[in-house]
């Protein structure tokens, strides 16, 4: 596991010598390095107070002052005089303001840096971090959906899956390697509705053996991985589009995507167009579904091991989104997933309520075919037509 560069100390004492000599744009950057690779500083700063007992809690809290004035540009005056809350949420704080600018490229970790406004992201930004495009030039295999030995991760998910899988120490739990990673379905960064999803299904059947079967059928196969890869790289493209040529004929692009999930939503989609009355290949062009983990997984929460690379660059697509198109519309399909997407989304997610620009299915179950109030589907239809 990831974590600090330096001891400690060195971020969180104020009062210690190497706190003074380490640059503070470097502590950041080490902090915001170790925190996207799933370390918590909240462990550093307990280690402090557990093992030095000349160190106060205000000599942290002055150490995480100053971080926050060096983010916010701002002299650390401005925080002394504030009302204090717990080390514990001072040190959240930094990290929400930290995780807002922080930029990490995928070509080379030393070339990270902090953005100027926090409020703002740009696509070259996204291109430049989507992991996913490094994943599938490393281990994409050509005609293979399940491919044995290779698991496509975003740089940094592995070591927390792999620990993951490695404690969970039940029979028939864990993430499954192999299969081709569902992230999400459609373009997020194009897209006008955009459906905040759940875990990723493994059925085996499906998952590997049918997607075995499709790989002895090459140009079938490569249809759907030029569709997926097309996605993963953040290229404009369909959820589904509906009717695809091979040499068999015309057939439906659902048909080669050997995806549980995938279907599950293809179906909710199609549930949904009848309902609100609109086109359906209309509404397979313009709405993504994003999920809350990207792999394949067996009787997991999305959340269970903590949050991933992949979740901070995905709050970053969400907060490009957000900047750049004030008409998308985010759809909660069920009230029971908005405690996992309000950690994966942090701020932005305080930033799309703000808006009010979230529409809620069901209370627990997903259904996307009725509930809707006429209000929502206006709102739906403008989104559409737009």
């Amino acid at each position: 596991m990831v974590s600090l560069y330096m001891s400690p100390r060195t971020y969180f004492d104020h009062g210690c010598t190497e706190y003074g000599i380490y640059p503070i744009k470097q502590k950041l950057l080490d902090i915001g390095y170790a925190t996207w690779h799933g370390h918590d500083i909240i462990e550093d700063i307990n280690y402090i107070l557990n093992n030095y007992q000349y160190v106060s809690e205000n000599d942290i809290r002055l150490a995480i002052n100053a971080l926050r004035a060096e983010l916010n540009h701002v002299s650390i005056m401005n925080f002394l005089f504030l009302h204090h809350n717990s080390i514990e949420i001072e040190a959240k704080i930094l990290i929400e303001e930290l995780m807002k600018v922080y930029r990490l490229p995928t070509d080379d970790p030393r070339n990270a840096y902090l953005a100027e406004d926090p409020s703002r992201i740009y696509f070259h930004e996204l291109r430049l971090m989507n992991g996913w495009t490094e994943a599938l030039n490393r281990e994409r295999q050509a005609y293979q959906m399940y491919s044995y030995g290779h698991w496509i991760m975003f740089p940094g998910d592995g070591e927390i899956i792999r620990n993951f899988n490695i404690n969970c120490g039940e029979q028939g739990k864990g993430y499954i390697s192999y299969v081709y990673p569902e992230p999400w379905y459609g373009s997020p960064t194009s897209a006008k509705i955009i459906v905040f999803g759940s875990d990723v299904h493994y059925d085996d059947k499906i998952s590997r053996i049918q997607n075995q079967k499709l790989s002895k059928t090459p140009a079938q196969c490569e249809s759907v991985q030029l569709t997926v890869d097309r996605w993963l790289e953040l290229e404009r493209g369909s959820f589904c589009q509906y009717f695809c040529v091979d040499e068999d004929g015309v057939h439906s692009f659902p048909d080669r995507y050997n995806s549980p999930t995938y279907s599950f939503w293809w179906k909710k989609i199609s549930d949904m167009a009848e309902y609100i009355d609109v086109p359906l290949q209309e509404l397979f062009d313009c709405i993504a579904v994003i999920n809350a983990n990207p792999y394949t997984a067996l009787n997991v929460n999305p959340l269970e091991p903590g949050l991933l690379p992949s979740h901070y660059f995905l709050r970053q697509i969400i907060r490009y989104v957000v900047n750049h198109n004030n008409d998308v519309l985010f759809l909660l399909p069920a009230e029971r997933l908005r405690k996992t997407w309000k950690t994966i989304l942090g701020d932005v997610y305080d930033d799309i309520m703000a808006q009010d620009r979230i529409i809620t299915g069901g209370v627990k179950h997903i259904d996307l075919s009725k509930g809707f109030s006429s209000e929502q589907i206006d709102r739906l239809h403008k989104a559409i037509v737009q």
